[in-house]
């Protein structure tokens, strides 16, 4: 089942151990990634790019242990190769969906396409790049709505340029230079043989107000790398992976939370996306075809609206003008 462990601990060399300084946070993914990537029929880098996101998503998703708070990560990058006439091309990037009960939804905005399952099948034991097909060059903005229920504006909103066209990494950089929260961020995602997800997890650890943010720099070394990677050859606990990334100190569970894929997506969402083109060019759809399929995003779930359900539809929307 996948979990995310909640816990506190010092830092692994501090001289005062029962004093907390770090707030740490393991995940567990694996069946929610597996089942994202399925839905999207992603292999290869394509399934690790997601994975991480996914994975990273649900650690961030933590800061107020609210059910109501959601997070959602939209970045938007290009590839060194230029498109025709010297343009970006076509923006690439992915956008994830978070709650702070643990559900969690997201895409990739385009794919990587055949050559990435060839590359990855090559290492595919090790940490691996995603910076030449993510691309290098791009942003991230990251909209924290604090509590859902509470009816206000309770919203933040940051954007960072990539610093180095990994998931893991830029949201990294995003926690320390838009939220300004000392944090280390380390995601991986383990193949297997054919290039499907066996394994996901993810860390994530931040000092606690007042507390050094150089605590995390023996934290840093021991994540470097394939270490995170090394370590999924094998299955693992939340608290395993806490063990390893504090070097064996100790730390205090505070709360776990299961984790699970989840779309909000429906029939009655589908008809409000197609409401958005208004009622004549709803009503054009209709005598262009006899069935309209609209495809979720977030999870690749198919709806069909019938031309009948159209004209329905254009006909509420003038009821509605008027």
């Amino acid at each position: 089942m996948d979990v995310l462990l909640r816990a506190i601990a010092a830092a692994p060399d501090a001289a005062a151990p029962a004093a907390p300084t770090m707030r740490t946070l393991a995940a567990v993914t694996t069946d929610l990634v597996q089942e994202s990537c399925r839905r999207h029929g992603l292999h290869g880098l394509e399934a690790i790019a997601l994975g991480r996101a996914l994975t990273a998503g649900c650690l961030l998703t933590t800061l107020t242990k609210s059910p109501n708070e959601r997070l959602r990560v939209d970045a938007r990058s290009f590839t060194d190769l230029r498109g025709s006439g010297g343009s970006d091309g076509e923006p690439g990037g992915f956008l994830i969906d978070a709650h702070g009960d643990g559900t969690v939804r997201g895409c990739l905005r385009r794919g990587f396409g055949d050559t990435p399952l060839r590359s990855t099948l090559e290492r595919a034991s090790g940490r691996l790049p995603l910076s030449p097909f993510l691309g290098r060059r791009g942003a991230l903005t990251v909209t924290r709505d604090f509590d859902l229920s509470a009816g206000t504006d309770n919203r933040y909103q940051g954007t960072v340029d990539f610093v180095a066209g990994e998931v893991d990494l830029d949201l990294e950089h995003y926690l320390n230079a838009s939220e300004q929260v000392p944090s280390l961020l380390r995601c991986d995602v383990l193949l297997d043989g054919n290039g499907g997800v066996l394994r996901a997890a993810g860390i994530l650890c931040q000092t606690l107000p007042g507390g050094d943010h150089e605590a995390l720099a023996p934290l840093r070394e021991r994540l470097a790398g394939e270490a995170l990677a090394t370590l999924l050859l094998l299955p693992r606990e939340p608290g395993e992976l806490l063990r390893f990334a504090l070097g064996g100190a100790t730390f205090e569970p505070v709360a776990e939370t299961p984790l699970a894929f989840r779309c909000n997506c429906g029939p009655s969402v589908a008809r409000d996306i197609v409401a958005m083109l208004g009622a004549d060019d709803v009503d054009a759809l209709a005598g262009e075809r006899d069935v309209t399929e609209v495809r979720c995003a977030y999870c690749g779930e198919r709806y069909n609206l019938t031309a009948a359900d159209l004209r329905e539809l254009a006909t509420e929307l003038r009821l509605h003008r008027s």
